[in-house]
């Protein structure tokens, strides 16, 4: 960002009404840019004298405020709503922010959001070589990606050993629900250079658990992995569609209730 664009980015905020004598708020006023001043004002927020309800906070209690807030932004953005994702987008970056204040307080092991930033542009650079390696080597196994899907599959790979994992589901989290984590496992195998292979070992406990046509839980849970593997193969984001979908749905029920209950008043 050159000076001038920070410059206009800063010029014009003001406190809000009714706030601009507040002393405890000078340090939001003086921060250099937009990104500080919710540093500044999180930090007064968190810090002795600050609210009673944000300095209680923990990092696992902050937790389902997160999730909370990010379905709200994924919200408004399948529903192209704009101006809700100027808020929302701001709630997602409040928790971030949130979230690295309180591990900086950590008596045993503290990290702050600058120390978050440096680690994630180190990981853009180190997962990128395709665009920023320089020497000839480095760039060798990068110059054959070209298209996006190898790209990202270039990404899975560096990922994979930067974090020396043995398996292509390391990492993948178990606290998310069933059908996000099912559409992770597929994806991680299909961008494995083993998945034919890997795939069928997966593939091997239908029939072994549940057979065709049988209404058991085994059997509903393989008709879902199947459809999630068909999905993946036609690059459909299952879950993405499963919401819209259900978006179109619960319009359609509520127009039905709004019809109905005009029916009762007539």
């Amino acid at each position: 960002m050159t000076e001038e664009t920070e410059g206009n980015m800063n010029r014009g905020y003001r406190l809000p009404e009714g706030f601009e004598q507040c002393s405890k708020l000078d340090p939001v006023l003086n921060a250099p840019t937009a990104l500080d001043r919710v540093r500044a004002v999180v930090d007064i927020l968190y810090s002795p004298g600050g609210c009673p309800w944000d300095g209680k906070q923990t990092n696992r209690s902050l937790l389902k405020n997160l999730l909370e807030e990010t379905y709200e932004y994924v919200d408004a953005v399948e529903t192209g709503d704009r101006a809700n994702m100027r808020e929302e987008l701001g709630d997602v970056l409040l928790q971030s922010v949130f979230q690295a204040r309180v591990c900086e307080s950590d008596p045993d092991d503290p990290f702050d959001i600058g120390e978050v930033a440096d680690r994630l542009v180190d990981k853009l650079i180190t997962r990128h070589p395709h665009v920023f390696a320089s020497d000839r080597e480095a760039r060798a196994e990068a110059d054959e990606e070209e298209s996006p899907e190898a790209v990202l599959a270039l990404w899975e790979r560096m990922k994979q050993r930067e974090k020396h994992r043995q398996s292509v589901l390391d990492g993948i989290s178990h606290a998310q629900g069933a059908l996000p984590r099912a559409a992770k496992v597929a994806s991680r195998i299909a961008k494995s250079p083993n998945a034919e292979r890997l795939f069928a070992v997966f593939d091997s406990i239908h029939g072994s658990e549940s057979k065709g046509g049988e209404h058991t839980p085994d059997a509903y849970a393989d008709q879902i992995l199947d459809i999630i593997r068909c999905a993946q193969a036609d690059g459909v984001d299952i879950e993405a569609a499963l919401r819209n979908r259900l978006r179109t749905a619960e319009a359609a029920v509520a127009a039905c209730e709004r019809t109905i209950k005009t029916g009762e008043t007539a």
